[in-house]
């Protein structure tokens, strides 16, 4: 497809397709970050009150990581559904499915009411919520990369990076009002009013997604009849280096920003932070990420994807030590300034430096699946795990954060790593994607040179 037909596709889609794909990114994590704080605040008490309060706290957050485990099965099985059948279905799909068992959480009985099976039911609808999310926003940014022109891609796929933002905004909010209820009231009703609320973005976010067009790129695939092996096995035969090294671009949005968002609560309140002080910290810095998530995604367009993943990533690095100084000065300012001065500038906002870069590396046969599976296997190994490894790793040291920013700068020399020894993207065709993988395809950097690039023998060859 030419430029001239693809600008043309953009201007006529694009205000219809964005707020479609934001939307359910939107959903995604505000399902996540409204279960992250019941886990770490109130889960304790409502699922597991024969535990003691540590005990109680870390089997709650054990079932927010289980929710982390099913995401890579889901990959597998909407990237399937999106790289065969749509985008657009597959999309659809993973919205109901997430907002469904969230909206199920909220009419869950208590351990007081139901035993044993109520904490089973809550395993089993975060494990179905991970499945529907598995390939949620790697579907959002993949689809807008497959409309947007190619001088300003790295900006508009960026944008279902802000909807992640957006989401914990919105359960911050909720969270405010809701978790500071009377105890009587929030453990009673209270807390099932975060999870209720979800339903509303399901009915928004599936109208506009039936209206939303499909994908250019897949439909020229379906003109070609090239959309006919099975994704995964394709992707692992043909690309296995590509999605090694994508799945360390993730590792520092999977584990720094979880523990930051999930560990980091219980953390701030035992070093003089109140509940509602760590929630405001929390708000601080989505909006903080949310701002420069949109400005990662400009400069990965003028610098390349390369040069800002590995800067961002340098910089996280050099600051998950100052992190913890910060928060054990105590109280509710240093953990704002914390959350929304480091956190949000250097690992939040990596999201929107990855979008494009993940969405250019596979081939448009497997792309859905490629870069659902990237995120998904970071997700899965860091993510699910992060704040139990957070606790273990804080109580080895008698309370000291030492191990744990050990581990935060180890996470962001491998997503700097895998920066480095992918090719740079920019400016690439995504009707004809093919890259070679290796230390040589730093260079070049230039879209003139990039297919000269793609034509190089690799692995990753067709």
């Amino acid at each position: 497809m030419s430029d001239s037909s693809t600008t043309s596709s953009w201007e006529t889609q694009r205000r219809s397709l964005l707020p479609a794909s934001v939307i359910g990114t939107v959903l995604e994590w505000y399902d996540m970050f409204v279960y992250a704080q019941a886990a770490s605040l109130i889960f304790a008490t409502i699922f597991f009150p024969k535990f003691s309060s540590t005990a109680g706290t870390l089997a709650a957050l054990a079932t927010f990581g289980a929710g982390y485990v099913a995401r890579p099965i889901g990959a597998v099985v909407f990237g399937h559904i999106g790289d065969k059948l749509g985008r657009k279905k597959a999309l659809s799909f993973t919205l109901l499915l997430m907002g469904s068992a969230t909206t199920l959480i909220g009419v869950l009985p208590s351990y007081a009411t139901a035993g044993l099976l109520a904490p089973i039911l809550l395993a089993v609808l975060r494990l179905l919520q991970g499945l529907g999310s598995g390939a949620e926003f790697a579907g959002s940014f993949v689809m807008i990369a497959e409309f947007a022109p190619r001088k300003r891609r790295g900006f508009w796929t960026s944008l279902p990076g802000m909807g992640v933002y957006i989401g914990i905004v919105l359960a911050t909010i909720v969270g405010l009002t809701v978790f500071h209820l009377p105890k009587a009231q929030l453990y009673s009703w209270g807390w099932r009013l975060p999870f209720l609320i979800s339903f509303v973005l399901i009915i928004i976010g599936l109208i506009m997604r039936l209206r939303m067009a499909e994908s250019p790129v897949f439909e020229d695939l379906g003109q070609r009849q090239e959309s006919r092996r099975i994704p995964i096995v394709a992707i692992l035969r043909r690309s296995p280096r590509t999605l090694l090294l994508s799945i360390l671009l993730t590792a520092p949005i999977a584990f720094n920003a979880y523990v930051a968002s999930t560990y980091s609560l219980t953390y701030g309140v035992k070093h003089g932070a109140s509940q509602f002080g760590v929630l405001i910290g929390s708000l601080l810095g989505a909006i903080v990420a949310m701002m420069l998530v949109p400005v990662a995604g400009r400069l990965s367009d003028h610098f390349g994807r390369r040069p800002v993943y590995i800067t961002m990533t340098a910089l996280s690095a050099l600051t998950a030590v100052p992190y913890f100084l910060i928060l054990d000065l105590g109280g509710n300012l240093p953990y704002w300034v914390a959350q929304a001065l480091i956190i949000a500038p250097f690992t939040q906002a990596l999201t929107g430096g990855q979008a494009a870069f993940l969405a250019e590396l596979f081939e448009p046969r497997y792309r859905y699946t490629g870069v659902a599976l990237s995120r998904e296997f970071s997700t899965a190994i860091l993510t699910s795990t992060a704040p139990i490894v957070a606790l273990g790793l804080v109580s080895a040291l008698g309370g000291k954060p030492w191990l744990l920013a050990g581990a935060m700068v180890v996470v962001s020399l491998a997503g700097l790593l895998g920066a480095a020894f992918l090719p740079e993207t920019r400016g690439i065709d995504m009707h004809t994607t093919e890259h070679q993988v290796g230390p040589s395809s730093a260079e070049p950097t230039d879209p003139r040179d990039l297919a000269t690039a793609g034509t190089a023998e690799s692995g990753d060859r067709k």
